[in-house]
């Protein structure tokens, strides 16, 4: 530098003869060492390095003063020559790490249009605008031939109004950048800031924003329009002056710095509160605006290749660690753009042992059903994991896995009927939803009930009925399937006039591979297959010895358990599959109402099975942990069914919810051997034996291009759901095959609790 500074915003104190604290709003920087603090007063942008050196030449050699120089060059705290008369406007760019004179050049140079679209009064953001230095035209004051603006402002009354489009469709043609900003309401928007082939656009914007408004897309769709429900309503005269500044303030640094930290982020800020929140503009590849719809269109071939897993710690399974996941996805968490909505940590206290969170669904559903509506908005993820990391992950992932399997128009699928189609090539939906005849006669009755909450019964497949068909691969017989769309995918539009199925989660997954998603999905469907069998017929079933394990964490949990007057064990549900499957148990024991909770987990890996049973009680253990004056629970709960189970269920009336005691407890070497560390490897051990049980693995591939993360839905026709569905088959015959039991248990003797949650 000819003539060095310190930067406008850092204040230099110096303390003693070889330390200066450079102070700031941003931060504080200590340098230390020789002529450090005596360059100090010449550091103002008046002085050369040769001049200083001249001026501490008895003191000090030239290579000291250079030295000494350099180091606040080095770490970025000199600018060059005099400030000037405006320290403070300097300090706002100096501070940002911008050259305040090339901003003011470019601030100079800048030409802004501004519109608006809906009910927005432009008049208060021009004003604050100008004061900028910037020149604001209106874009109807555009004249033909006149130079393209530096950028668009659009100020909006809803950043939906469906005007915007062909706001975006012209400005991503004329290829200009522009703003999007909302300055009515509590809640001010500034940004996103949009740049042609850069960023995302209005529509992959857009689209986020619908999904996470489920209530308006609900009225919406009752009021029989596209309107947006225009809620942003709340203005005064200091807010509306507050609202124009930061509109300005945000435009001036999208021009005065070479990269402006509002592209591709809208900024929130609640006014009341001062509550400012960043949410990521994610750019999609399969936007029909800025990219390519075909991307979607997929070749369904699945062909799994090796996978080696890198983290198997802490009850984990997977390919990359945790916490490298964990940042890759942290920017989908938003209850404006995100995938998913929102991230709580469901514990009141972090006590260091049990960790869960809850995740919100972007989630906008078909239909005016208002009790659907209620559904969804209760609807949450689940996180769990032995550590606050592991359980963070888990609820984003089940979140991403959701929304990727929400229908939304945009997959290829045949319509056709089944009878059409034939048994080789289509999967007909009874095999896939297991309802026996008697729960299709009796649907009507059960339904009204209220007990069909989960359990709800749709009508009988008409196979001569055409409807919507997804393509899937077996990986047993390597080839394609046909699976009803309905099935597959969330919300599909066939069942508004066709209730055929009931679309569920079962056997959806996420991964950081697909073959990690379909290995985690395969895990849920042998799991949730054993506790049906288990669940419905009541069979007594051995414990497993949680000792033979030696894991320090699940001495931990137990004294955990124990100290707040709870059991904790853990029964053997493993099936003719041979995957080690269990369910963990916890219960009251100093008082009448036990308050039972059940988790679950199946792997090739029987530690981690037994973690993953162990965490999920801990999942719901946050609903029952509180006491009445009393002694009774205080339940955080308030679902019928759930609370039916915790008050009523005791093991002395259902003692198949404990180990039996006269059954021989199983151990971690009962299980030895059966992962090999490779997921292909484990996929296609799981496919042998599910073949050899008489069964198909189908696996559909639901990834978006826009999310760092793979989800599959993997389907076993035959296997059961652990919710009430009562057909012939492997429901009945397993356990007598097993000898769980001497004979099948008759339908209308199976449990008459259905599986709550």
């Amino acid at each position: 530098m000819d003539l060095p500074r310190f930067k406008a915003h850092l204040v230099p104190q110096v303390v003693g003869s070889d330390r200066v604290f450079l102070v700031s709003e941003e931060g504080h920087y200590l340098v230390q060492g020789k002529a450090v603090a005596d360059v100090v007063p010449f550091l103002d942008g008046t002085h050369t390095i040769a001049e200083i050196a001249q001026k501490l030449s008895d003191r000090f050699t030239l290579g000291e003063v250079v030295f000494a120089v350099s180091k606040y060059q080095r770490f970025n705290h000199l600018a060059e020559g005099p400030v000037g008369t405006d320290r403070a406007a300097v300090a706002v760019w100096e501070s940002r790490g911008v050259d305040a004179a090339e901003a003011a050049r470019r601030l100079d140079e800048a030409q802004v249009e501004i519109t608006s679209v809906g009910a927005v009064d432009e008049a208060e953001v021009v004003s604050a605008l100008r004061t900028t230095g910037i020149k604001v035209r209106p874009v109807t004051a555009a004249k033909a031939g006149a130079a393209a603006p530096t950028m668009v402002v659009v100020l909006a009354d809803d950043y939906c109004n469906p005007e915007l489009e062909a706001v975006d469709a012209r400005l991503r043609e004329a290829g200009i950048p522009w703003m999007l900003a909302k300055p009515n309401g509590a809640d001010i928007w500034t940004g996103p800031y949009m740049v042609p082939e850069v960023t995302g656009c209005w529509r992959c914007l857009a689209q986020r924003l619908d999904g996470n408004r489920q209530v308006e897309a609900y009225l919406k769709r009752k009021r029989g329009d596209n309107a947006p429900l225009l809620t942003s309503l709340a203005a005064s005269p200091w807010s509306v002056g507050l609202s124009a500044q930061l509109v300005a303030s945000a435009v001036a640094g999208i021009i005065g710095a070479e990269a402006s930290d509002h592209q591709g982020v809208l900024v929130s800020v609640h006014v009341p509160t001062m509550r400012t929140e960043r949410h990521q503009l994610i750019r999609q590849p399969q936007c029909p605006g800025c990219g390519d719809p075909a991307v979607l269109h997929i070749d369904p071939r699945i062909e799994p290749v090796e996978q080696t897993v890198r983290f198997s710690a802490d009850g984990g399974h997977r390919t990359m660690r945790p916490d490298d996941t964990y940042k890759r996805l942290e920017k989908h968490i938003s209850r404006l753009t995100g995938a998913v909505s929102s991230l709580r940590l469901l514990n009141d206290v972090d006590n260091g042992v049990t960790y869960s969170y809850s995740a919100g669904h972007n989630f906008a559903m078909p239909g005016d059903n208002l009790a659907m509506l209620r559904r969804n908005l209760r609807g949450q993820s689940g996180g769990k994991g032995r550590s606050d990391i592991q359980a963070r992950v888990s609820g984003v992932c089940e979140a991403i896995e959701r929304y990727s399997g929400v229908w939304r128009g945009d997959r290829r699928t045949r319509r056709a009927s089944f009878d059409a189609l034939g048994p080789d090539l289509a999967v007909h939906a009874n095999d896939l939803l297991q309802y026996s005849e008697a729960q299709y006669t009796g649907r009507e009755v059960w339904n009204h009930t209220g007990a069909g909450r989960l359990h709800i019964v749709p009508d009988p497949f008409d196979t001569s009925r055409e409807i919507e068909w997804t393509s899937a691969w077996s990986l047993t017989h390597d080839r394609e399937r046909l699976v009803p769309a309905g099935y597959a995918w969330f919300g599909h539009p066939d069942l508004v006039d066709n209730f055929y199925c009931f679309s569920d989660g079962n056997g959806n997954a996420a991964g950081n591979t697909l073959e990690e998603a379909i290995l985690q999905a395969f895990y849920e469907i042998a799991e949730r297959d054993a506790v049906a069998l288990w669940w419905y017929n009541r069979v007594l079933r051995p414990g497993f010895d949680l000792d033979s394990l030696r894991e320090p964490y699940i001495d931990t949990l137990r004294d955990f358990y124990t100290g707040m007057n709870r059991s904790l064990e853990v029964v053997d549900i493993t099936t003719d599959l041979g995957i080690p499957t269990f369910a963990a148990v916890s219960r009251r024991t100093d008082h009448p109402v036990e308050d039972v909770l059940l988790g679950f987990g199946s792997h090739f890996d029987v530690r981690i099975a037994v973690l993953r049973a162990l965490t999920e009680v801990n999942q719901f253990l946050p609903a029952v942990i509180n006491r009445n004056a009393d002694g009774s629970t205080d339940y955080w709960e308030d679902d019928p069914d759930t609370l039916a189970w915790l008050k009523q269920v005791t093991v002395a009336q259902d003692p198949w919810v404990a180990p039996a005691a006269d059954l021989a407890t199983t151990s971690a070497s009962t299980y030895a051997g059966l992962f090999s560390g490779d997921l292909a490897k484990d996929i296609r051990n799981g496919v042998e034996r599910v073949e050899k049980a008489g069964h198909e693995v189908i696996v559909l591939d639901q990834s978006l291009p826009d999310l760092e993360l793979k989800v599959a839905k993997v389907m076993v026709p035959g296997m059961r759901h652990f919710w009430r569905r009562l057909a012939p088959g492997r429901l009945y015959d397993v356990p007598v095959k097993l000898g769980w039991l001497s004979e099948a248990t008759a339908e209308d003797q199976m449990n008459p609790r259905s599986v709550f949650f």
